[in-house]
Formats: C-alpha cells, sequence, structure tokens
C-alpha cells in the first residue's frame, strides 16, 4: 500500500498498487511539512523547522486525537547543522518498533549533501550522536542481524559498531565489474534471511526533468572460497522485492493476494517533487515521476503505476513507500 492525499486538508488514503486504485480507507494524518520514510511500521516526517518526527499509522483512526496516544508521536531532536531541506534527510531507520520495544531502540539516519550519519536512542539521549566515516557516498542503510548496515557507490558493505560509535568493514568483497558505481543501490534482506543488493539502472532527461528505470540488478552477498563477492541473481523466484527510500522490504510472494513474484516493486527516489512548492500544477508533478511501478525480473521489464489517473498528488509518498503494517494487513 501507498499513502496518498485526499482534497480534504490533512487527510489521506491507502492506495493500492495490487489494482491500481484507491481504498475507501480515509484516515487524518497531523499537519506536516513532508513524508522522509518509513520503517518497522512507522511514518517519518519532517516539518518546516527541520524537526524529526515518528508517526503510527495504525493510531490514526476516525475518532481518535493524535495527542491522546502517547505512543502515536514522537519527536526526536533537531539534528545539527541544519542543512537545506532539500538534501536534509535521506534514509531513516529504525532498529525496533517503538510500540514493542519503547525502551530499547535506535534511530539512524543518513542525512545531508554529504550523507552524514547520526543515531539516537530516543528513550535514553535527548541529542543525535554524529558517526565520523571515510567511506564515500552511502546509499542505503537497513537493519540487518541486529546491526546497522551500509552501502556505499561501490558496492562495499559496512556495519556500524554501537560499542565505539564508528562504522567498520563488514566483509571483504571481491567487487564484480558489471556493478554500476554510479547507479543506486539498496539492501533488502531476503525472506530467507540472505543480503541482497538491488541496483536501479537509470536514464535522465535532462530536458524532461525526470528519470526512468532502465534496468534492475539484485545481487547475493555470497561466499567464494575465502572472499565475500556479489553474484548476480537472474531470477527471485517466489520473492518480491519492495526497494525505494524508506525501508526495503521482502515477502514470500505466494502468501500475498495480487503480490507478482520475481519482482521488484520500485519507489521512486527522484527529489525534485517533494516539496508542494516545487510541484508544477498539483496532481501534475506526479506525471513528471517515473519510478514508480513494478520491475519483472523474467521479462526484463518495468511497468510504471498511472497513480496520477485518480487525480491525486503523490510526490510526497516517493519519499514514503511501503508501510510493513499495511502490506501485513492489506484486505484480500
Amino acid at each position: 500500500m501507498l499513502i496518498v492525499p485526499l482534497n480534504a486538508q490533512d487527510v489521506w488514503n491507502l492506495y493500492s498498487i495490487k489494482d491500481n486504485k484507491l481504498l475507501p480507507l480515509p484516515f487524518p494524518v497531523p499537519s506536516v511539512d513532508r513524508f522522509v520514510g518509513s520503517s518497522n511500521g512507522w511514518l517519518v516526517t519532517v516539518d518546516d523547522d527541520l524537526v524529526v518526527r515518528l508517526l503510527n499509522p495504525l493510531c490514526l483512526v476516525p475518532g481518535k486525537q493524535i495527542g491522546c496516544d502517547p505512543n502515536a508521536y514522537i519527536t526526536l531532536p533537531l539534528l545539527d547543522p541544519p542543512y537545506s531541506n532539500f538534501d536534509h534527510l535521506r534514509k531513516v531507520v529504525l532498529s525496533a518498533n517503538p510500540t514493542s520495544s519503547p525502551d530499547d531502540y535506535m534511530v539512524m539516519v543518513i542525512f545531508g549533501y554529504d550523507h552524514h550519519v547520526a543515531y539516537i536512542k530516543p528513550s535514553k539521549e535527548k541529542k543525535w550522536t554524529y558517526v565520523n566515516h571515510n567511506w564515500g557516498v552511502l546509499h542505503d542503510l537497513i537493519y540487518y542481524r541486529d546491526n546497522f548496515c551500509a552501502v556505499d557507490y561501490k558496492g562495499e558493505v559496512i556495519y556500524f559498531n554501537e560499542v565505539d560509535g564508528s562504522f567498520s568493514k563488514y566483509l571483504t568483497i571481491n567487487h564484480r565489474a558489471e556493478l554500476e558505481n554510479f547507479e543506486t543501490k539498496y539492501l533488502v534482506e531476503s525472506p530467507s534471511g540472505e543480503l541482497l543488493l538491488v541496483e536501479i539502472i537509470k536514464r535522465w532527461y535532462w530536458h524532461g526533468g525526470y528519470n526512468y528505470t532502465k534496468g534492475v540488478g539484485v545481487w547475493n552477498l555470497k561466499l567464494d572460497s575465502e572472499e565475500w563477492e556479489w553474484r548476480e541473481m537472474k531470477s527471485i523466484e517466489d520473492c518480491a522485492l519492495f526497494v525505494g527510500d524508506s525501508s526495503s522490504l521482502s515477502v514470500v510472494a505466494s502468501d500475498f493476494c495480487g503480490c507478482q513474484p520475481n519482482c521488484i516493486y520500485l519507489i521512486d527516489d527522484y527529489e525534485a517533487f517533494l516539496y508542494a512548492s516545487m510541484a508544477p500544477n498539483g496532481s501534475q508533478a506526479l506525471k513528471s515521476t517515473k519510478n514508480v511501478g513494478v520491475y519483472n525480473m523474467e521479462t526484463r521489464s518495468f511497468t510504471p503505476y498511472d497513480t496520477a489517473k485518480d487525480d491525486v498528488w503523490l510526490a510526497d509518498t516517493a519519499k514514503l513507500g511501503i508501510v510493513p503494517s499495511f502490506v501485513v494487513y492489506k484486505p484480500a
């Protein structure tokens, strides 16, 4: 499911990827500048003053006010230094669900033009801790096997050491020549617990002001003799992967009605339309967003979702992506 705004102020709705239509399930969301992601079933928002908040969408039921539930809305300290809104927050990952682990979860972010890293334990700390790293541009961040793991533009996997607050090389990886150094990379944990790398190959149209998905590659981290290497996968079989600027997700496709096997669902990460002030003519903004759709590994084809036909503006939801709670509880 995607979450999309309706015409009514601060009212949003669920959008079914399976049926390519809006569902009659409106719910209120407090006024925010934009969504910046989702993790462990929670939404992440940021306002004009760069205040980051965690929002529990399952608490947003009709007749229930946000302020009445202390577990519905968590405000985090300001990140410092305050970069511009456009490049401020790139990735937000929670180590656990704040509802089930209120005293034992950590939030880690990639932010800023130079892809800085910071983390905080909201129940125990009042300010962010900033991590110095020399790994270049970090493309993605996940919580994998009780560790925060990141991948850089070269496909190098590094992990966060909570003891000394540093990033270290997770594995010595033999790089394959096929890996494109300058394409967007995402880390995903497969249903069987393996670490996958998804590489999105895009083409940019300068005059049109948009990019579109040209191809997708999936790589599996395997031990070859005494070295680890990324091995390309020609098929992910009965799996479906969901990747984008929100937390990545993988499911067994046959367990979900309408979920296509051997496919990768892409949530656009093109940032030019993250703000209403940058979107020409409201819902027209989505028509310039070419990376919301599904890539079929067997046919090597990408099918975009025509989400603009319902006259809704989905530019913000390009940064929201898949909310795991809604995937689990979505109606058949």
